[in-house]
């Protein structure tokens, strides 16, 4: 006779942290830097401002960014592997198309942040304020979003596989065309999300996440008087 087995839990998504050398020279010129070279590396920056850079194509890898205030600054379809932003300001920074490849986002801003079209793997954000942050188009592989708030932003669109939000603030966020199947939303607030039924089909909701999603089915909710 057959044993049937218990089934197992979901393992966890495994997201990869970036590989920094222990000896990242340090360097308060990255502005100078960026209107020089192509290709940032093997550097830590700390406390400083960087404005009106316009460099498309830019490499960035094997560096660390710390309190760093990035303004009016345009790096379309640039390539970011091994980095790590921690209580950086990127606020309405302009990343469209960009590659970002084992990068991590610790308490950071991202009010506004252009990533649409962007791919995205192995990549971690926490504690960061990402609200009206647009990443429509984009893809998403084995990335974790936690204890961030993502009210209004732009997720449509998008590709998903082997994602995780935990204790995120998704309020008005956009979800449109972008299927949440397997996606667990439990510890989040998902309230008032443009989305279909289709598009939510699948995802794991709480019992009293499910008044939020009742405006789905274009029924209205009346107790007696």
């Amino acid at each position: 006779m057959a044993i049937k087995r218990k089934p197992t839990k979901a393992e966890p998504i495994k997201v990869i942290p970036p590989f920094l050398s222990e000896e990242l020279k340090s360097n308060d010129d990255l502005k100078g830097l960026l209107q020089r070279e192509d290709i940032i590396e093997y550097i830590h920056f700390s406390k400083g401002v960087t404005d009106t850079i316009n460099r498309p194509y830019l490499t960035i890898r094997n560096c660390r960014f710390s309190q760093q205030l990035f303004f009016d600054c345009l790096f379309k379809s640039a390539q970011i592997s091994d980095v790590r932003f921690e209580n950086c300001d990127l606020s309405n920074i302009q990343l469209a198309e960009s590659s970002f490849h084992r990068v991590e986002f610790i308490s950071c801003k991202l009010l506004g942040a252009n990533l649409s079209e962007a791919t995205l793997n192995h990549v971690k954000m926490h504690d960061c304020n990402g609200k009206y942050i647009n990443l429509s188009m984009s893809k998403l592989t084995q990335v974790r979003f936690s204890e961030c708030d993502f009210q209004q932003g732009s997720f449509n669109n998008c590709r998903f596989s082997n994602l995780a939000f935990d204790t995120c603030r998704f309020s008005e966020a956009d979800f449109s065309q972008t299927s949440l199947k397997g996606i667990d939303f439990r510890t989040s607030n998902i309230e008032r999300l443009s989305l279909t039924i289709q598009d939510i089909r699948g995802a794991i909701v709480s019992s009293s996440q499910l008044m939020d999603l009742i405006p789905l089915l274009g029924v209205v909710v009346r107790d007696f008087e």
